[in-house]
């Protein structure tokens, strides 16, 4: 276990693998964030060669439960000790860890998509990266909101309303995570002074711009750092009050919009919304089966056998129990991980080879049974 007097040596032993220089303000705003009593070390001669631990999250699963889940984060070993099992023996450490504070659901976002599957973690979400030319951009008449709802504010004056909205808001998405005061004050010091903060009574959204100017014409680009509406009108006003920002070339959002979004449909031109490109998301890796399958919804009246690593689940809209019967579909753990926030179809696992099911029939009552809408995001970073 990592201690406070790690906690330097830690950041310098994370850089050097990742590329990166943490100043002395970096480090204490990380700090502001994290339990150092959640990390674990590997050490040879004295020195720190490997890294990895977890952020204490409440995730949300389709139907709006959340369960306690391990936000697994900072995993690196040193390029000299690489192929030495450190990676394995940290990992373990951090899942054991996770299991004694009873957090029944662990997820990542990873640097290499080739690492985290042996160790039992699938794809649940997709990050889809985006950009909208905002001079193009304009919403059809009809969708124009005729009030003025949302309002600028200062995110630390008005930090009390933007949790609440935050909470109202992640329990209506798979995926999304719980974030304390401190997170929310961390991601308020990392966006910096240039963000801007707009609520209304159904929503929430922040960006921030980095001013350029092309021979004298606005040519800005802007940062979606979060969308968060609650409802169709709150939607149409938030995306409005963004699509109205003066000195904008282009707008980018990366992991903040959706595959199921509906914005092109209040365009007038739909093709202004470009997905340039489309990446892994979040991994899950489901440590208690009866705790998050059970606590799921689905998309079916319907029950199946899911056999995961020689023990069979009874899993859907009955709960989750373990049982003797014949398994209607075979994975392994990575494809348990998938399925868990409802946006990957059985269908698709099967035709990726990760799941095998007793026939086209029950493969269609899976994706009916586990798909859900809508579809999962994260768009909290860790």
């Amino acid at each position: 276990m990592a201690t406070e007097d790690d906690w330097g040596a830690m950041h310098r032993a994370d850089g050097r693998v990742f590329g990166a220089v943490y100043s002395e303000a970096d480090q204490a705003g990380i700090k502001t964030v994290s339990d150092v009593g959640r990390f674990r070390v590997a050490v040879d001669g004295g020195a720190i060669v490997g890294v990895a631990g977890s952020f204490a999250f409440d995730m949300t699963l389709p139907g709006g439960a959340a369960v306690p889940t391990g936000g697994v984060t900072w995993v690196s070993v040193a390029v000299t000790h690489r192929r030495q099992g450190l990676l394995g023996r940290l990992m373990g450490a951090i899942h054991t860890d996770l299991d004694d504070r009873g957090e029944p659901l662990s997820a990542l976002t990873a640097s290499e998509g080739g690492i985290y599957e042996r160790f039992g973690y699938g794809i649940a979400t997709q990050q889809r990266v985006t950009s909208i030319e905002r001079r193009r951009a304009e919403l059809r008449p009809e969708f124009v909101p005729a009030g003025r709802d949302a309002r600028v504010v200062e995110p630390l004056d008005a930090l009390p309303e933007i949790m609440a909205m935050w909470d109202r808001y992640r329990v209506t998405r798979a995926g999304e995570v719980s974030r304390s005061e401190a997170w929310w004050k961390w991601l308020i010091k990392d966006v910096g002074d240039s963000g801007v903060y707009v609520l209304h009574p159904d929503g929430f959204a922040c960006w921030k711009v980095d001013a350029k100017w092309h021979d004298g014409h606005p040519a800005g680009e802007m940062a979606l750092v979060n969308m968060c509406p609650l409802t169709p009108d709150a939607h149409a006003a938030l995306w409005s009050t963004v699509l109205s920002a003066d000195l904008v070339g282009s707008i980018v959002a990366r992991g903040r919009i959706a595959l199921d979004d509906p914005l092109p449909f209040l365009l007038r031109d739909q093709r202004v919304l470009r997905t340039t490109n489309l990446n892994d998301g979040v991994w899950c890796h489901v440590r208690d089966v009866a705790a998050c399958f059970g606590s799921r919804t689905y998309g079916a009246d319907d029950e199946l056998v899911v056999e995961v690593e020689g023990t069979r689940w009874r899993l859907g809209a009955g709960g989750a129990s373990k049982v003797r019967k014949k398994p209607d579909l075979v994975t392994d753990a990575a494809g348990l991980g998938a399925l868990v926030l409802g946006g990957v179809a059985p269908s698709t696992l099967a035709a990726g080879r990760r799941l095998t099911p007793r026939s086209e029939d029950v493969l269609r009552r899976a994706d009916a049974l586990f798909v859900v809408r809508p579809a999962p995001l994260c768009q909290t970073g860790f």
